[in-house]
């Protein structure tokens, strides 16, 4: 799909900053309604998958950050879309990500209250997962932000 300036635009301004439909009219200088269609049109076309805010999840309690490694024994789609299923009942996993070049096939994002929280679901919630067969855990100590979408979007 080609962007315009005004998609890229758009874009642009989301990936930094929050603002409102209003805001963003005013911003680039068009339409309320031109706005709120071209940004439908980016949700319909996959191209933003929506308008959902980062949570800062410390704030609600959960002070650990987890990207977790995980191995299954078999590797077909019917495995894969069980395993996410799964994983979609379990409220701390925030993210997963179907990985290759790793020895994992999945790295998946979970956050917890603390060690002992995130014992209780590596152990009794994602280790008990048909078909894994091995977790590692990454503990992140400092999250950045790194927004180069200026340069992706100039190259669109």
């Amino acid at each position: 799909m080609e962007l315009d300036r005004y998609d890229k635009q758009i874009l642009e301004i989301l990936t930094h900053e929050d603002l409102n439909l209003n805001e963003l009219s005013e911003r680039i200088n068009l339409s309320v309604s031109s706005v709120h269609r071209r940004i439908k049109h980016l949700i319909e076309t996959n191209i933003m998958t929506n308008l959902k805010r980062d949570i800062n999840y410390q704030k609600l309690g959960f002070n650990l950050h987890v990207l977790l490694q995980v191995s299954l024994s078999k590797h077909d789609s019917d495995t894969f879309a069980k395993f996410l299923d799964e994983l979609k009942s379990i409220p701390e996993v925030i993210n997963a990500f179907l990985v290759t070049g790793q020895s994992a096939d999945f790295i998946i994002e979970v956050v917890a209250r603390d060690m002992e929280n995130y014992s209780q679901i590596l152990l009794q919630r994602i280790g008990k997962i048909d078909h894994v067969v091995a977790l590692h855990s990454s503990f992140v100590i400092k999250e950045y932000d790194v927004f180069n979408c200026h340069g992706l979007l100039s190259k669109a």
